[in-house]
């Protein structure tokens, strides 16, 4: 079972990190949600305080980790909130066990792993964690998602939450999600869905933001001005306002 970290009381609402993250990526949101929820915030496979635990083979196996994160807490019905990776793996929940997800918010993701526009490739990422390391790696990885890079006052803090990954858990991880591409599921989404994202974002430009609003029926698009991938680090306030709203009235604006 996956380590996980809980705040607060009421509804569930899962935060699922993303890449080189970990649950301690959400401490500056977190308490904020748990005003009103039940906030689970598990470490993925391979990551952070699962470092113990193999990285799945397959996105459906990481999206079946939260169902047994949910069974194991008798949680019945969840929102639930996933960033970049953790986004396609919320997205691959929802496709898979519709009926436990309530809401659904995709942050700074899109339906497909393999991101032509990003700022470098897949295999150009892996090909220097082979060569440069983990350290010197995850150093650039978590720069680019800052609006200021390595100079954001938030930078430390989330490097941070990188800390015990290597580089065969990055790279089987980054094996793993790279022939995922649900693009032509969208239409399958059938609970209501924020699609929030930064305008800046070099990991997911905002172009994929829009194929997720346009393709998922009832959902609604939020891109926060002047901010990278890393939107509740650089605009905290500002994010636990849309997503805050939308989770709890399912709107936004």
């Amino acid at each position: 079972m996956m380590n996980r970290r809980e705040l607060g009381a009421g509804e569930a609402l899962i935060m699922v990190h993303g890449f080189a993250g970990g649950s301690g990526y959400w401490s500056p949101v977190a308490e904020s949600f748990a005003e009103q929820f039940h906030v689970v915030m598990p470490d993925l496979p391979g990551f952070a305080g699962s470092t113990t635990i193999p990285v799945p083979e397959t996105v459906q196996g990481f999206a079946a980790g939260l169902i047994k994160i949910m069974d194991k807490l008798a949680i019945e019905q969840c929102s639930l909130l996933g960033h970049s990776m953790g986004g396609m793996i919320a997205l691959q929940a929802a496709l898979d066990a519709p009926s436990r997800i309530s809401r659904l918010v995709l942050y700074g993701t899109s339906c497909q792993a393999v991101i032509p526009d990003r700022y470098e490739t897949l295999d150009e990422t892996i090909a220097r964690f082979e060569t440069e390391g983990i350290d010197a790696t995850i150093d650039r990885v978590v720069a680019s998602w800052f609006v200021d890079y390595e100079m954001s006052p938030a930078y430390a803090a989330c490097r941070a939450a990188a800390v015990g990954l290597t580089a065969t858990t990055a790279i089987a991880a980054m094996t793993t999600m790279r022939p995922w591409n649900v693009c032509d599921r969208m239409s399958e989404i059938g609970v209501p869905t924020l699609v929030i994202g930064g305008d800046k974002d070099r990991s997911i430009p905002p172009q994929h933001f829009l194929n997720l609003w346009h393709g998922i029926p009832d959902s609604h698009l939020a891109v926060l001005p002047n901010c990278a991938h890393a939107v509740h680090l650089e605009e905290p306030a500002l994010f636990t306002r849309f997503v805050g709203e939308f989770l709890s009235t399912g709107n936004v604006g």
